[in-house]
């Protein structure tokens, strides 16, 4: 079995999309050596799939160059052992978004994701939004898609109905949710049954309830504080029992304590307890590294989890 017939069956199996961080040196330059890194301990932690150009690559501070090497440097250390899903709209006109959206398949991504608050000012109508998207659709040939409800700098959520007629087009393959409404969630999978797209929420708090109801997994940031743990919630979540439970509200508590100068923060806990080697610059605004009355409870959280000594395997 070649790469890219491996990454294609885990794009379709894979239940943990870690939305991936963009190691940088202390000039602010991206360290390519620590991409490498970053991607290998990904999948050695059992991530399957890999979402770089995500808000969490800090793809808003990214030129347009680095953004397609970026996607580039990923695909290449995965090698097949991981589907790789990329951005690759960034709120310019249909035509441009068109031939990002190509730049980013050609390197390899196996679904490149359209953001969905750039396909358009935030007052934007409905069927303004959803004329944009289907320009685009219409443009990419049969490029696997995805829909990516980023937050920032505003959130656009997928209707339902144009949900359906996405799905329904068998180009989407993929749906980070961050509506935070199980509801919702629902809904789209309810219209989608049959079709190639598989919805991830991006809400640790929900995916046990998400995952009942149909739902593919997660795709998130509590996927890079503690990848084993979020693989093995997902791999077990639909029995819904003591040991899962926990697992999820403890992994939404830490993702909440995280989010002070995130990813700075991050980056810093990876290092500090040396799971992974980079420094904690970002090019993300508000972001910068933790004192020790910001950054001791996060140290505490990894020795409670530590001292509960989940079983993951």
């Amino acid at each position: 079995m070649n790469g890219y017939e491996m990454s294609s069956e885990h794009l379709r199996t894979n239940a943990v999309w870690p939305v991936m961080l963009t190691p940088m040196t202390w000039s602010g330059a991206i360290d390519w050596d620590g991409v490498d890194r970053l991607t290998d301990w990904y999948i050695e932690a059992g991530c399957l799939g890999l979402f770089t150009n995500s808000r969490s690559s800090e793809v808003e501070f990214l030129t347009p160059e680095e953004r397609v090497e970026l996607a580039a440097r990923v695909v290449k250390r995965a090698n097949g052992r991981a589907a790789v899903i990329a951005t690759g709209t960034f709120g310019a006109s249909p035509d441009k978004e068109i031939a990002s959206i190509k730049q980013i398949a050609d390197v390899g991504a196996d679904a490149v994701c359209i953001l969905t608050n750039n396909l358009g000012s935030p007052g934007l109508s409905e069927a303004q939004w959803s004329g944009n998207l289907k320009q685009i659709v219409d443009g990419t040939g049969d490029i696997p898609l995805g829909f990516y409800e980023c937050p920032t700098p505003w959130k656009r959520l997928v209707p339902t109905t144009v949900y359906e007629w996405a799905a329904k087009t068998g180009r989407f393959v993929f749906h980070k949710d961050v509506s935070h409404s199980v509801p919702d969630m629902k809904a789209k999978l309810e219209v989608s049954r049959g079709t190639p797209m598989r919805l991830y929420n991006g809400q640790i708090s929900s995916v046990i309830e998400s995952m009942k109801l149909g739902g593919s997994g997660h795709s998130g940031y509590a996927s890079t504080i503690a990848p084993e743990l979020l693989v093995w919630l997902c791999a077990n979540g639909t029995r819904d029992d003591e040991d899962t439970r926990l697992v999820q509200r403890l992994m939404t508590v830490f993702e909440r304590m995280i989010n002070v100068k995130y990813p700075s923060s991050l980056k810093q806990l990876l290092n500090d307890t040396g799971r992974l080697r980079m420094t904690p610059f970002s090019r993300m605004t508000g972001a910068e590294p933790l004192g020790a009355h910001e950054f001791d409870p996060l140290l505490n959280m990894v020795d409670l989890i530590k001292s509960l000594n989940i079983k993951t395997n």
